[in-house]
Order: C-alpha cells, then sequence, then structure tokens
C-alpha cells in the first residue's frame, strides 16, 4: 500500500515538472524554427 503510494507521488512529481519543461522547449523549439525559416526566407528573397 505504501510503496504504490510512493509510486503514484513520483508519478505526479515526474510529470508536474517534466511535462512544463516539455511544453517550454517545444514552444521554444517551434519559435526558434519559425525564426530559422523567417530569416531562410529573407535570404531567399535578397
Amino acid at each position: 500500500m505504501f510503496q504504490s503510494a510512493t509510486q503514484h507521488f513520483n508519478l505526479f512529481v515526474y510529470y508536474s515538472f517534466f511535462i512544463p519543461i516539455m511544453l517550454r522547449c517545444r514552444i521554444s523549439t517551434s519559435i526558434a524554427f519559425a525564426v530559422v525559416d523567417r530569416c531562410f526566407v529573407v535570404k531567399k528573397k535578397v
């Protein structure tokens, strides 16, 4: 009983920390890709 409770707590902590970090990383990478795409488009136009 106690072991399963600690497992659930560990999962909760893991998800509460990991998911926001993943979301932030994904958002930042998508922004970076958008900036890079914009730069390449500008260079191609020039």
